[in-house]
């Protein structure tokens, strides 16, 4: 390559006639965006084709069509593109710049080249994306990892869980965070020589806002970066030159958690050599043996940590169903409890309940939890006193001691859940005003006897009751437009902590609220764009609004919207406005305490924390004030909003602050200067 690019220039930057060799011939490159009518990156070869022909006499492009390749101009060190297209280079580019200006050439900006090139060319363009990917994460990771060294954690004032009980003396919905952050959440115990990087907890909420992430998430998430970076350089090296990909990282990082940092070091390469060559499934099974072999007793370590994590959780299944979930519980109770479980789906079958053993057990699952006995349908069972050795009960229940230690979806802010039980337009809600969870008692106090003839024994206590379905507390707030309830609409409904109700599944869930004697309901009016305009709750017990009635003859003509009427005059509602957009302070309150009244106005306002991504249950949040009480802040709509505990600490430390420039509409601002907005909730129409 000349040293000088344009060497072969005419003073006063005229070009000579006839071609000249181009810069970058040496590396089969062309700078050039036309094609050459020589070879595809070769320029026009004056020996080839026997010395250039006088300038006037070239006029016709060659007979033969021009090859058609691709042109990039690089620094002759950055090596040679020609292996991209086939396979065939023993050093694959890099993930980076050149890459994906490369892989950009190739495929276009809308892929519409990916039709054009072949399949060896297609192979590369798929390896090239996964090195990209595994560079853009490591990128990510890289970032977070130096936020966590310029931010480490300082020693806090007093424990996380006296913060929670309210023990410095403050009235507890504005009670002062420390104002030290805490060391971010470990996954338990670990060696004492771990390696471990303790970043300040609050810097993660800012990685949370900034990637819209739940803040817990961006914990976790920071905390793997400070793993991978810090205890696994080699492997996160790898991932970095995009040699292995995301969840091979992951593989090795899980499996290296409980190592010490000495350890670790000695894993490090082998695992990221090994992620070369293996699949994950193969990867982990190599890196179990390998921790085993370096230190046995990091597998009881991991076992009593995760033991920590006990919980049972239900959630929404993606289909619009439920689940349940039971994690880190003892083997040998699950192994009996499972057990139970089986025992009893086998005596449904014995009774004559028609189903598939599968169906069985899911019934026998749901009858247990619900201290009922589909047995009794078809009359006693012969055995109904069976109990299953290795069953941790007599009668293979569950025990009666109140519920464990609240996990990240428990209750946690010191009001009951008093939330926003407001469904859609005209639409009735369920709510309750204890502190009682979801359909429970939540531990405060005796657990209700089961009533006669719903235990699994109850063919030796007398007559059952009368099977009418699940009943079920709503001290969860289950949100339904009135129209859905009344088998009018389809709009979906939505249960706090659960998330969408479809039509069919509301109707059940308002069903099994009236059943119980302990559900309350409250009637929500929406503006337009769906945000609540009024709320109101009903006195006393009621029954939930009819369901859709029964295909028959046709009703006498009626003006629409009666049954709605009908049914809402019967809750005797007297509905508040709830202000929007401005204040005028007629809801206001002296006291620092919000009345039950003012709660719910703000708790259907907003009906979950209003931190930006935070998704707790306002029923389940403090009621905080944006500036504090007892420095003018007022207990009215515009001066207050549901903060779960978390938040309520971020908002009050070190360089975060609050604003709400109108009631409902929360503007947060983090220590860097970056503000973030959230707005009143919008229920479905």
């Amino acid at each position: 390559m000349p040293q000088e690019p344009f060497s072969g220039s005419e003073p006063g930057g005229e070009e000579p006639e006839g071609p000249e060799p181009l810069p970058g011939v040496e590396n089969g490159l062309q700078d050039d965006p036309e094609p050459a009518s020589g070879p595809a990156g070769s320029g026009y070869d004056d020996d080839a084709s026997g010395g250039a022909p006088p300038g006037d006499d070239w006029d016709e492009p060659p007979s033969e069509e021009p090859v058609q390749g691709l042109y990039i101009c690089l620094p002759a060190e950055q090596g040679d593109l020609s292996g991209f297209t086939d396979g065939t280079a023993e050093e694959p580019i890099a993930p980076g710049p050149l890459l994906a200006e490369v892989v950009t050439a190739v495929t276009g900006g809308d892929r519409a080249g990916l039709a054009q090139v072949s399949e060896d060319c297609l192979f590369s363009v798929l390896s090239a994306g996964r090195r990209m990917a595994s560079w853009g994460t490591w990128l990510e990771l890289a970032a977070m990892h130096e936020l966590a060294v310029r931010h480490p954690a300082t020693q806090d004032r007093g424990s996380r869980q006296k913060r929670a009980a309210g023990s410095t003396g403050a009235p507890a919905q504005d009670q002062p965070a420390a104002k030290g952050p805490v060391p971010s959440p470990g996954p338990g115990k670990q060696p004492a020589d771990d390696g471990r990087i303790q970043f300040s907890e609050f810097i993660s909420d800012e990685v949370a806002c900034e990637l819209r992430l739940a803040w817990h998430g961006a914990a976790d998430r920071m905390a793997y970066a400070c793993d991978l970076a810090g205890r696994l350089p080699v492997t996160f090296a790898a991932l970095g030159a995009g040699l292995i990909d995301p969840v091979h990282a992951k593989i090795a990082s899980e499996q290296t958690e409980y190592l010490s940092a000495a350890d670790a070091a000695k894993a490090d390469p082998v695992l990221a050599a090994a992620a070369q060559k293996k699949t994950y499934a193969e990867l982990r099974a190599a890196a179990a043996k390998l921790v085993l072999k370096l230190d046995p007793d990091s597998y009881e370590r991991r076992k009593q940590a995760r033991r920590r994590e006990a919980h049972v959780r239900p959630f929404r299944e993606e289909s619009g169903n439920a689940g349940m979930t039971a994690r880190e519980l003892p083997s040998d109770e699950v192994l009996a409890g499972w057990q139970n479980v089986e025992q009893r789906a086998l005596d449904l079958r014995a009774a004559g309940i028609p189903g598939t053993l599968r169906e069985l057990r899911n019934l026998a699952y749901l009858d247990l939890l619900q201290e009922r006995d589909s047995r009794l349908r078809a009359g006693p069972a012969p055995d109904q006193d069976h109990s299953p050795a290795g069953s941790t009960a007599p009668d293979g229940l569950p025990s009666d001691s109140p519920e464990g230690p609240d996990g990240p979806e428990g209750p946690e802010g010191p009001e009951g859940p008093e939330g926003p039980d407001g469904p859609g337009p005209e639409g009735p809600g369920t709510g309750g005003d204890t502190k009682d969870g979801p359909g429970g008692n939540g531990g405060n106090g005796p657990r209700p006897a089961s009533p006669a003839g719903t235990g699994p024994d109850a063919g030796g206590r007398g007559p059952a009751r009368k099977d009418t379905g699940p009943s079920l507390a709503a001290l969860v707030n289950i949100t339904v437009p009135l129209a859905t309830a009344l088998g009018l609409s389809g709009t979906p409904g939505e249960a706090a902590g659960f998330g969408l109700l479809d039509a069919a599944t509301a109707r059940d869930l308002l069903a099994a609220a009236g059943r119980s004697p302990r559900t309350r309901w409250c009637v929500t009016l929406l503006n337009p764009d769906g945000t609540a305009a009024a709320h109101g709750c009903a006195p006393g017990r009621h029954p939930p609004p009819p369901g859709p009635e029964p295909p028959g003859p046709e009703p006498p003509q009626t003006p629409p919207g009666t049954r709605a009427r009908d049914y809402l005059r019967s809750l005797r509602v007297r509905l508040t406005p709830i202000a929007g957009g401005s204040c005028d302070h007629q809801h206001a309150e002296a006291g620092y305490r919000p009345s039950r009244k003012l709660q719910h106005l703000i708790r259907t306002r907003s009906t979950c924390c209003t931190a930006p991504g935070c998704t707790r249950p306002a029923a389940r949040c403090d009621l905080d004030h944006t500036l504090a009480w007892d420095k003018g802040g007022l207990t009215c709509e515009c001066g207050l909003a549901p903060l779960c505990r978390h938040h309520h600490r971020v908002k009050q430390a070190q360089g975060w602050s609050m604003a709400q420039p109108e009631p409902g509409v929360l503007v947060w601002r983090t220590p860097h200067g970056r503000t973030f907005t959230t707005t009143p909730s919008q229920y479905p129409l």
